[in-house]
C-alpha cells in the first residue's frame, strides 16, 4: 500500500508550515484544550487552525490519525470532531494574526519559520522514506533545474498532488498549499532550506526574494498543476 508523503491536511499535518500562530491562534470553545493536547503531541497547533474542512472531512481525518497512532477514547473523538465542525468550518474566519508578528515579517527567519515542518522533514532535512521526502540533497537539484526555483515558489504558494520519486524513493500525497504566508516568510523558509544540510545554491543564484514570490502569486495553480510543473524539471 502506497503511504502519503504529507499528512498536511489533516489534524496532526505537518505538511507544512505556518508559523508561529500557537496556542492563542486556536479558537475558544468547547474541546479546545483537548484539540491541543492531543495536536501538539506531534505538530505545530497552527497546522490545525489553517484548515477549513467540512464535519465529513475532519471525520475522516480523525480517522486516519487514529490509523497513524493517535490515542482517543470514543467520547473525546466526539468532542474533537464537533470543535472541528464548529470553529474550523469551511467559511469560518482564520485567526487574526497578532501586530508584533506581522511588524516582524520583514526580518522573519527561515529557520523559526522551518520548526513547523520538522514534523514531516525533520530537523535534519531527511525526510522519512516512503513517507515524506527528504529536503537535504534534494532542493539543489529542483533549483539547478531550469524554472526550479519558480517551481518551489509555486509549490509552496499552491501546494503539490501527485506522485514523485527522489533519491530512488516515491512519494505519493498531498502537500497543502502555502498562500497564506507571507512573501516574506515563503522567501526566508526557502533561502533557509536551500542553505542548510549542505545544500547550497548553484553557482550564479542568490537567494529569493519576496519580488520572486510576488511575482508567482494569482496563478490559480492546482496542486495537480504544479505536480505536472514538477515532471517537466526532469528531476530524477
Amino acid at each position: 500500500m502506497k503511504r502519503k508523503y504529507l499528512i498536511g491536511v489533516s489534524l496532526l499535518a505537518g505538511g507544512a508550515l505556518w508559523f508561529g500562530l500557537g496556542q492563542s491562534a486556536l479558537p475558544e470553545g468547547p474541546g479546545r484544550d483537548l484539540v491541543l493536547q492531543k495536536c501538539q503531541t506531534c505538530h505545530e497547533i497552527g497546522f490545525v487552525t489553517r484548515e477549513r474542512q467540512t464535519r465529513e472531512r475532519w471525520d475522516a481525518i480523525i480517522t486516519e490519525m487514529q490509523a497513524y497512532g493517535m490515542r482517543i477514547t470514543p467520547e473525546e473523538r466526539a468532542i474533537i470532531l464537533d470543535y472541528l465542525a464548529t470553529h474550523l468550518a469551511p467559511g469560518a474566519q482564520a485567526p487574526a494574526r497578532p501586530p508584533a508578528q506581522a511588524q516582524a515579517q520583514a526580518g522573519v527567519s527561515g529557520a523559526q519559520v522551518y520548526n513547523n515542518c520538522v514534523g514531516c522533514h525533520q530537523a535534519n532535512g531527511a525526510g522519512i522514506p516512503g513517507v515524506f521526502p527528504p529536503l537535504a540533497g534534494h532542493v539543489p537539484n529542483i533549483l539547478a533545474a531550469r524554472g526550479g526555483r519558480e517551481w518551489l515558489v509555486q509549490m509552496m504558494l499552491y501546494g503539490l498532488q501527485g506522485q514523485i520519486t527522489v533519491r530512488g524513493s516515491n512519494y505519493n500525497g498531498i502537500m497543502p498549499a502555502y498562500a497564506q504566508l507571507s512573501d516574506a516568510e515563503i522567501a526566508a523558509v526557502l533561502n533557509y532550506i536551500s542553505t542548510q544540510w549542505g545544500n547550497a545554491f548553484p553557482s550564479g543564484q542568490g537567494p529569493f526574494t519576496e519580488a520572486e514570490v510576488r511575482a508567482q502569486r494569482g496563478k490559480n495553480l492546482s496542486p495537480q498543476q504544479v505536480h505536472a510543473a514538477r515532471q517537466q524539471l526532469g528531476l530524477r
